[in-house]
């Protein structure tokens, strides 16, 4: 999971506190067992950190979403992971959810009663009166306990809540709250952010970086030209644009090989080899990440003997906006020879954040290329795309040149609201393998080269790539 918001979504972005002392206080109890590897049927989990109570029902995970005062049914993450998938030690458990680590649990005696009020409340949600004020405090203070770059902000939940819950009332609209909400997200500007509606008919999001490259590349662009009445149009032009300039430097020998639906293979004149890495996820019609790490083994074995004799590889991550961790990092072990630490992560807790965990990438087993590489980024390369970069970064005969990446590196963190919407937040900070974070700035370049600039698709060509070629041959 970096799971991240692909950029197809961030194309559709175009387009109180009552009580002191936690409300599960009396409910949470430590439970003794001695149950090991399988979870129990119906047991009862709570992670460290996310802010989750796991049910096991079946073969499938029941989630609740917590704040210290209120529990709500998670409908979207729900089945979204098989029980199999929760690894049971005594009391203890770690939940795969397809990121770098897995999530830590700890065993409870029973359902806490206001996850039990959820479920009820649920069955009957089409009769539930709306509420703008529970809607924004369960938002509000899920972000206050697990939001993690309030620092870089130099923002405190606590007191800011009276500025913002003054801003809604009782007799609050669902459309006013939205407004509201809206303003608080382009207020804090995280890149993993967004809300939307179950019936599509609000969706909010501000990605600083993806903001400016749509107002430059897109927006101005499209407001200028009178050839297409559409911005869908004037976008897909651009795109197919941009794929011409690049596909007029492949060497006409070698004929372009598109992998899958997010990567391609070519060749440059002088024996330098070309990888476009579009995505993170979703490489095949069965969009499992199972069937991603597949898809990687099969592409990644493809290419391997066509660059036994490479002077060198451009791997442009410049439209890449993410998907999962795991998939970037299978990748990558096939451009390592031996264990390789890229970084460590740590996620937000209710006393401030745990300790970082180191992420290492083992070489794969086939074929590796181990020779000099040059990586083309943008800002709107981020997520699971900005940990791959990470690795590179921590990899020798590396040069990264473009512009530094989004800043976007924490997982998306899944919640729901009780009218049905849900949300997203960043949650962990990521560093990289000096121990420094990129979140927000983005990752620094060696050499800067401003993307899809006016200039180069004016003349059709791409400096970046130029200049990756000349530092190649």
């Amino acid at each position: 999971m970096s799971k991240t918001i692909p950029l197809i979504f961030l194309l559709i972005g175009l387009l109180l506190l009552s009580v002191s002392v936690s409300a599960f206080k009396s409910d949470i109890e430590p439970f003794t067992s001695k149950a090991k590897n399988a979870a129990p049927n119906h047991s009862v989990w709570q992670t460290q950190g996310y802010g989750y109570i796991l049910e096991v029902i079946g073969e499938d995970i029941r989630f609740y979403d917590i704040t210290k005062n209120h529990c709500i049914l998670n409908n979207v993450e729900t089945g979204e992971y098989p029980s199999r998938n929760l690894i049971v030690e005594g009391d203890s458990a770690e939940l795969n959810w397809y990121t770098a680590h897995p999530v830590k649990l700890k065993r409870l005696s029973r359902l806490p009663t206001l996850c039990k009020k959820s479920l009820q409340s649920n069955a009957g949600t089409k009769n539930t009166k709306f509420s703008a004020p529970e809607v924004f405090d369960i938002f509000w203070f899920t972000f206050a306990e697990h939001f993690a770059f309030n620092d870089e902000l130099n923002w405190n939940w606590h007191t800011n809540y009276k500025t913002w819950r003054n801003k809604i009332s009782n007799s609050t609209s669902e459309s006013a709250l939205a407004e509201v909400i809206e303003e608080l997200i382009d207020e804090l500007g995280d890149a993993h952010a967004y809300v939307e509606s179950d019936d599509d008919s609000f969706f909010t999001m501000n990605n600083i970086k993806w903001e400016q490259f749509r107002s430059r590349v897109i927006d101005e662009r499209f407001s200028q030209q009178t050839e297409f009445s559409s911005l869908r149009d004037f976008y897909q032009a651009l795109n197919e644009k941009r794929n011409n300039i690049i596909s007029s430097y492949f060497d006409n020998q070698h004929l372009p090989q598109q992998l899958n639906r997010s990567l391609l293979w070519a060749s440059f004149p002088h024996e330098i080899r070309y990888l476009s890495i579009d995505d993170m996820s979703e490489y095949t019609a069965e969009k499992t990440v199972q069937a991603d790490i597949k898809e990687v083994d099969r592409a990644m074995q493809h290419i391997m003997p066509m660059l036994t004799n490479a002077k060198g590889l451009v791997i442009d991550l410049r439209w890449n906006s993410g998907g999962y961790d795991i998939v970037s990092q299978r990748i990558l072990s096939y451009f390592i020879d031996k264990p390789l630490h890229i970084g460590s992560k740590s996620y937000r807790t209710e006393s401030g954040f745990s300790n970082p965990e180191n992420i290492i990438v083992y070489p794969a087993t086939f074929d590796r290329y181990l020779g000099p590489i040059v990586v083309l980024t943008s800002g709107i390369t981020m997520s699971a795309a900005e940990s791959f970069l990470l690795g590179l970064a921590a990899r020798e005969q590396v040069t990264i040149i473009g512009e530094p990446s989004n800043g976007g590196f924490s997982d998306s963190l899944p919640k729901q609201l009780p009218n049905g919407w849900s949300f997203t937040l960043s949650n962990e900070r990521y560093f990289d393998h000096k121990g420094e974070s990129y979140e927000y700035r983005g990752y620094p370049v060696d050499k800067n080269f401003e993307y899809l600039n006016d200039a180069d698709l004016k003349a059709e060509k791409d400096s970046a790539l130029i200049e990756a070629m000349k530092i190649l041959k």
